[in-house]
């Protein structure tokens, strides 16, 4: 899923030369190319790592649906200082829908899925450029909610149940810290939107993002 933070970035990227201005125009045009690109190549899902949430909870064979539906979920700004350049980014999926085979829960096992409607993820990056040198710096990566979740279920006595607490209290900040754990190296990868030289022209931009895919 990491690459979809690195893709995002790009955006931001063609809107260059101001103080502190929206890049939602940007930021919605690569948004459009990108999920164009998804579906083309057929990548409109992607499997789920099987993640420890709870004792009573065990999946297998997850996967994610709608990654061909990346979206703005607010705002989003570029702001200049000297040789710096601030990017403030919020995104998420319209259609974000867990398909789960194979469910257990305190041991009754199942077929289910959950349709996240409510998803926004954070992103907040700085790039400093000097003469022929560049450099991001990953201020903040964290998923900001996951809310408005309709379960559906196999078996009749969990079907419908309301696991908005349960993803506000539990999946959220699991899935935090596993960001946190990995912030350098996320950081390292974004490295690469460095190789943009010009980014004015759509054909170096997109260049990185097929590298990326």
């Amino acid at each position: 899923m990491y690459k979809f933070f690195g893709l995002v970035l790009l955006s931001a990227l063609a809107a260059v030369g101001a103080k502190k201005i929206s890049i939602n125009g940007p930021l919605d045009q690569v948004i459009d190319w990108l999920n164009n690109q998804q579906r083309q190549h057929g990548i409109t899902s992607v499997p789920l790592v099987e993640i420890p949430l709870d004792p009573k909870v065990k999946y297998s064979g997850a996967q994610l649906l709608g990654v061909d539906s990346l979206k703005r979920t607010s705002d989003c700004w570029q702001e200049v200082k000297d040789n710096e350049i601030a990017f403030d980014i919020n995104y998420g999926f319209g259609l974000a829908t867990i398909l789960l085979p194979h469910l257990e829960i305190d041991g009754k096992n199942m077929s289910a899925y959950a349709a996240i409607r409510d998803n926004s993820v954070h992103l907040s990056y700085t790039a400093t450029i000097t003469k022929e040198q560049c450099h991001i710096k990953l201020n903040e990566l964290k998923v900001e909610r996951l809310g408005n979740v309709e379960f559906g279920a196999s078996r009749p006595e969990f079907d419908g149940s309301n696991l908005d607490g349960f993803f506000k209290l539990v999946v959220v900040p699991t899935l935090n810290g596993i960001v946190d754990s990995n912030f350098s190296k996320i950081e390292s990868a974004l490295q690469g939107l460095c190789k943009v030289k010009d980014f004015q022209n759509e054909g170096p931009v997109l260049d990185v993002v097929r590298s990326l895919l």
